[in-house]
């Protein structure tokens, strides 16, 4: 139902992590398997890819320093700013700090992420994320 209310038009980057993004900002339980159940097929040519090994970590970074992470953020950030009526009011407040924390100076944006609540699964992860925020690639 809000996959149909959002529309075919939202310029979302990932199927799968647009479910997640509206499911959770409506709300909605979303449980974590870390055991891997549905087979996907991997190819040169796939714009998001399993982040397993070296050389995968490695496209990432490539793509976080040519601004294409900021990029999807943007796209997500318009396709979620489309259906935010149905959010739940703090979660709506975390969209909005998110995106105006993208746009100010360095202590405005480390400080705007961590209101947010902006953070990533691991230490890596989240070693990553302060340096996007650092470079503004966020």
């Amino acid at each position: 139902m809000l996959l149909r209310e959002a529309g075919d038009s939202v310029p979302a980057v990932s199927h799968d992590w647009w479910a997640y993004l509206l499911v959770s900002g409506c709300g909605g339980k979303i449980f974590y398997d870390s055991n891997p159940s549905i087979l996907y097929r991997q190819h040169d040519s796939n714009c998001v890819g399993a982040n397993t090994g070296v050389r995968e970590s490695g496209k990432r970074v490539k793509q976080l320093l040519h601004g294409r992470y900021r990029q999807w953020m943007d796209q997500n950030i318009v396709a979620l700013q489309a259906i935010s009526h149905r959010f739940t009011p703090e979660n709506r407040n975390t969209l909005e700090l998110f995106s105006r924390a993208r746009k100010g100076n360095l202590f405005k944006r480390l400080a705007g992420m961590r209101r947010a609540g902006v953070y990533r699964q691991t230490y890596l992860g989240n070693i990553g994320l302060l340096a996007a925020i650092f470079i503004r690639r966020v």
